[in-house]
């Protein structure tokens, strides 16, 4: 039985997330399907439990996440200095947990390794066996995308910005600051991107017209397509919930730039003309890591569901599903598994892009405020659109987001070469 080393950034389970679905199913087909023993190596999040490890995981390990002062050092050495590391490598960087990685490589002794996303690349970048990067998407486009938005609006940080020393956060969150470090971290990212095409055998991604991209940057065949899916069987179960009257669901983790900016759009520029229109629209959003600015738009019309234990329920109790984000790459899981319950979902280009459902069939799809925001009103007051729609993106999902085509990508690369 071969063996497959997974370093990830979080625990791939339990598919709670986007990334975590993607990751656990990932895991499920290499064992399952391609009988390989699967070894997760993570780091650890606060509030995640490694109790839950699934079968068709092995053994499991654990990493600490990299000290305050050490990520302090990468930046200002590895990434201002040097021009090294992307700020997304520098805060996961640790010369010591290097050495923990190695340690677990070499007892392990595995014929692959997959190190995912691109912050963990570095760790796995001079192992001799066949290795894969598993990117999911360009971090280069989507920070080019973000320099065509306000920047007051949006955290281009992420979550590792709260890991940082209260004085830096407010000097990263200067508009003029988040501009210059937007600019330097898309070239450093482009430039590193360019350099794992170079270290690793293979590199990931879940959209074609990405990895025909990459292969572009790098100027050669080196992307492989392993399109994400959805578990239609678990999303589509009918759980008889009972409808909460003219609702609006978002899903995300609101910690992250594309969510939150994305969100905050939506109630400044859409949800006055919702509530006008409809004024007993209520919009639910789900998902942690909300920070207080975004909390303080709560109110009778916006609340704040947090985290929940089956997004299913905190989802499917809802009319309708939006995804008003404004830049972004790859593909939006949370729109596949709207779809997949049923729920009419009302998205941007930006939210559509490298699914290929069809506008007014399918979903609706608004690129100005004035229409996502009409598309909502339609849905809200008319059922039996909301019904078609529903039906429509159901039927859409079932037959093209299936996990087949992931493992039929793992078994060319595992098996064939």
């Amino acid at each position: 039985m071969s063996k497959v080393v997974l370093l990830s950034e979080r625990l791939p389970y339990p598919p709670t997330s986007g990334t975590k679905n993607l990751l656990y199913n990932y895991c499920k087909i290499l064992h399952e399907d391609l009988g390989m023993e699967v070894v997760n190596i993570s780091f650890l999040e606060q509030d995640e439990d490694n109790s839950q490890k699934p079968d068709f995981i092995s053994n499991a390990y654990e990493l600490p996440n990299p000290s305050g002062l050490s990520k302090l050092k990468n930046i200002v050495w590895y990434t201002f200095v040097k021009r090294k590391y992307p700020l997304q490598v520098s805060l996961f960087w640790d010369l010591k947990i290097k050495k923990q990685i190695d340690a677990i490589i070499e007892n392990e002794k595995p014929d692959y390794v997959i190190a995912d996303f691109i912050r963990t690349t570095e760790y796995l970048k001079d192992y001799k066996g066949f290795k894969i990067a598993d990117l999911q998407d360009l971090l280069s486009l989507r920070y080019r995308r973000q320099l065509n938005v306000d920047l007051a609006t949006i955290n281009p940080y992420g979550a590792y910005l709260f890991r940082l020393p209260k004085a830096m956060q407010k000097v990263l969150q200067l508009s003029f600051i988040k501009r210059f470090v937007m600019q330097t971290e898309i070239k450093l990212l482009r430039n590193f991107e360019i350099n794992v095409g170079n270290y690793y055998d293979r590199v990931m991604f879940v959209a074609k017209s990405e990895g025909k991209r990459f292969d572009q940057m790098v100027g050669k065949k080196k992307s492989m397509i392993a399109p994400l899916g959805v578990d239609y069987d678990f999303f589509s179960q009918d759980l008889s919930l009972q409808k909460k009257e003219k609702s609006i669901a978002f899903m995300g983790a609101l910690n992250v730039a594309h969510n939150e900016n994305g969100i905050i759009h939506f109630i400044e520029n859409c949800m006055p003309r919702i509530v006008e229109c409809v004024p007993e629209a209520t919009l639910y959003i789900i998902g942690g890591g909300a920070s207080e600015q975004l909390k303080r738009y709560a109110s009778n019309h916006i609340i704040f569901a947090g985290r929940v234990p089956d997004v299913r329920i905190a989802i499917g109790e809802c009319d309708i599903f939006i995804c008003p984000l404004q830049f972004g790459s790859g593909i939006k899981t949370k729109n596949l598994e709207a779809m997949a319950m049923g729920l009419p979902v009302v998205t941007t280009c930006i939210g559509a892009e490298n699914i290929d459902a069809r506008n007014e069939v399918d979903w609706l799809v608004g690129d100005t405020d004035l229409l996502f925001a009409d598309h909502v009103v339609r849905l809200l007051n008319d059922r039996e659109l909301c019904e078609k729609i529903g039906r429509n993106g159901q039927t859409f999902v079932k037959k093209h987001f299936t996990w087949k085509l992931a493992r039929d990508e793992f078994a060319e690369v595992f098996i064939n070469e």
